[in-house]
């Protein structure tokens, strides 16, 4: 079987492709905000889960 590329399929392909990338990436800058706060939400949880850290006054030597 031989197998012959159809180059205008695969340009259309290309082309489509392209723009889905760009729909998404388009998504995902006007969310950025949302993701932004989730984040920042996620760190200071996990900082006040975190056990109270103990600073050393006793002369330890560093």
């Amino acid at each position: 079987m031989i197998y012959t590329p159809d180059t205008a399929l695969d340009s259309q392909l290309l082309s489509q492709s392209r723009e889905l990338v760009r729909e998404g990436l388009a998504l995902l800058r006007s969310t950025d905000h949302l993701v932004s706060a989730q984040r920042l939400r996620n760190e200071l949880e996990e900082e006040r889960r975190k056990p109270p850290r103990r600073d050393s006054k006793s002369g330890d030597a560093r």
